[in-house]
């Protein structure tokens, strides 16, 4: 198994997301601009925040015999890409408060990430060996067989860190986004819903983690 890359949310999506919040022109302290604000963040479904790639080696072989005589052989060796994305998915839980005490407060509750897509890219397959005596081989023959490498890169991401990653920069992305629409104070948290307007939340600190080398296991 070999990764070959690790991607953190693009700075593009930031300010895709930042402009939909702008584009309300309304105050930070206004109800309804928070109504609006909340909708259209909801309506995004999904925040990809982290992504691994891997290149996979893949062998996949069936043979027959028929009283000490081979009636089918078939073999292939490839390589594919695939990629494991992780982010939070807004309909498990999202949820956004303002303070009536202070308009510049925001509370937010973001639902824990988790993988979102593992996804093998039949484009990206590379064929270093193939045998089809008794049948060619199909693509959806091997469906099943890729589904257990697939399982296992998950696993492997998983282990890396990249939900850690992801849920990271899940909040940055969305403290941004609110900064930039004038909420000087937000405060994120996951879990149970945010309390009261005149209660204080207890804080994640968000940081940005370091990006993972290439590695080869």
């Amino acid at each position: 198994m070999r990764r070959i890359g690790a991607a953190a949310a693009p700075i593009l999506l930031l300010f895709l997301l930042s402009g939909l919040l702008l584009s309300t022109g309304c105050a930070v302290d206004s109800a309804a601009s928070l109504s609006r604000i909340e909708q259209r963040i909801r309506g995004l479904l999904e925040i990809h925040t982290f992504e691994h790639l891997y290149r996979e080696v893949v062998y996949f072989g069936e043979e027959r015999s028929l009283l000490f005589l081979r009636t089918m052989d078939r073999r292939v060796l490839f390589s594919i890409n695939i990629r494991v994305r992780a982010g939070v998915d807004l309909r498990d839980g999202f949820e956004l408060r303002g303070d009536s005490l202070r308009p510049e407060r925001l509370f937010v509750r973001l639902p824990t990430a988790r993988i979102l897509l593992v996804d093998a890219d039949e484009r990206s397959i590379e064929q270093y060996f193939v045998r089809e005596q008794g049948g060619a081989i199909r693509w959806l023959e091997l469906a099943d067989h890729l589904e257990s490498v697939k399982e296992t890169v998950r696993q492997d991401a998983i282990e890396r860190g990249i939900l850690l990653r992801a849920d990271q920069n899940a909040e940055r992305v969305v403290r941004n986004m609110l900064e930039l629409a004038g909420f000087t104070d937000v405060q994120i948290s996951r879990g149970p819903s945010p309390p009261e307007s005149s209660l204080e939340l207890p804080t994640r600190e968000s940081t940005q983690a370091e990006p993972i080398r290439g590695a080869a296991r």
